[in-house]
């Protein structure tokens, strides 16, 4: 789920501002710069309203759980940080019953567990999806139909998303692809980046090569590249990203087709720097509290992240007679084995090459 909580904050203010002061049309580039500089210098000249001040304490919240506390060592600092991003959510439902990611977000840091989590995100659903609905139709002027289009049906963008992630974690796989289509026809371009759990929940339910490429030819806006288009055609295409290579490759190795497993292992080595250690260890990252968190496309964090998410996958089979599980098939792969033995030499040969320097 691709969107970055303090940029959100940041643009949510900018609006407020444009819609205090009658700004029209809404996109005054000049109006805009200022109104970043001053959120850069300091946010509370734009916090206007308990809506305002409620998502800037989701936007810091989000930012504490999802960017920082993952690094932490130390118990008690994680401990403190995470019980102060409570109290911040706590204060945004307060503030704001209708903002949606607060309700949702210490819904997921209180529940006991994640059927939990699943079961509160299917029953609210209908709630957040009227009120979402109610407000696009009640929009007059061109302001709130400006925030309808947009900001307005985000927060239920990131609950459906957020139930599609979940419910693939919680073994509910049909649900977690069907609500990963319903947030693709709210949102056809896919800010969400939900196709990437659907890919997932295919894999899951055994469906074939085909379908995954029935999938994407049926979503064509989420996959067109949103490149610079002085380097690529507006319209093309992205390239398969680690969650199709990783559902391809899954959905090859369960049909025993261990050539065509190994071609999607072949891609994801080929598109990811680092990627034979990434394959290799398989670390689990803890799933974004606000949206999906942000990394860099291309990079060994994106492979980190959808490796992952992909657990379920990897793990199926572990614990057999054989132990013949995704996860081992993969690690233990010649082209994986390799790849980390040119690493080490390489790493060996810079080693003996700084101390001959010195």
């Amino acid at each position: 789920m691709a969107y970055d909580p303090i940029q959100e904050d940041c643009l949510r203010l900018i609006f407020g501002a444009i819609r205090r002061e009658h700004v029209y049309p809404v996109d005054n580039a000049p109006f805009i710069a200022a109104r970043m500089e001053d959120y850069q210098h300091d946010p509370a000249r734009l916090i206007t309203t308990d809506a305002d001040r409620a998502f800037h304490l989701v936007a810091l919240a989000a930012e504490a759980i999802d960017y920082r506390l993952p690094f932490i060592a130390d118990d008690v600092e994680a401990d403190k940080l995470a019980a102060t991003a409570e109290a911040q959510l706590r204060e945004a439902c307060q503030l704001d019953p209708a903002n949606w990611d607060a309700q949702r977000m210490l819904a997921a840091l209180t529940a006991p567990a994640n059927d939990d989590y699943v079961s509160y995100l299917l029953d609210e659903r209908g709630a957040v999806q009227e009120a979402t609905e109610r407000a696009a139709r009640e929009a007059r002027d061109p302001y709130d139909q400006e925030y309808a289009r947009d900001l307005g049906k985000r927060g239920l963008i990131r609950w459906l998303a957020a139930l599609s992630s979940r419910a693939l974690i919680a073994g509910r796989y049909r649900l977690s692809l069907q609500t990963a289509e319903e947030c693709l026809a709210l949102a056809a371009d896919d800010p969400a980046d939900v196709r990437r759990t659907a890919m997932l929940a295919l894999a899951k339910l055994e469906c074939t090569r085909d379908d995954l490429k029935r999938f994407r030819q049926g979503h064509p806006a989420s996959y067109r590249s949103k490149s610079p288009a002085r380097r690529r055609h507006h319209l093309s295409e992205k390239a398969p990203d680690a969650w199709e290579l990783i559902a391809e490759l899954a959905i090859a190795y369960h049909e025993l087709d261990l050539s065509g497993a190994t071609r999607a292992l072949r891609s994801l080595l080929a598109a990811y720097d680092h990627a034979a250690e990434a394959l290799y260890y398989q670390a689990e990252f803890p799933d974004g509290l606000y949206a999906r968190v942000n990394v860099v496309p291309g990079s060994e964090d994106e492979l980190i992240l959808a490796l992952s998410e992909a657990t379920p996958l990897l793990q199926e089979g572990i614990g057999a007679p054989d132990n013949a599980g995704l996860a081992v098939w993969v690690a233990t792969h010649d082209l994986v084995q390799g790849a980390l033995e040119r690493s080490d030499r390489r790493a060996g040969a810079r080693r003996g090459g700084e101390m001959g320097g010195n």
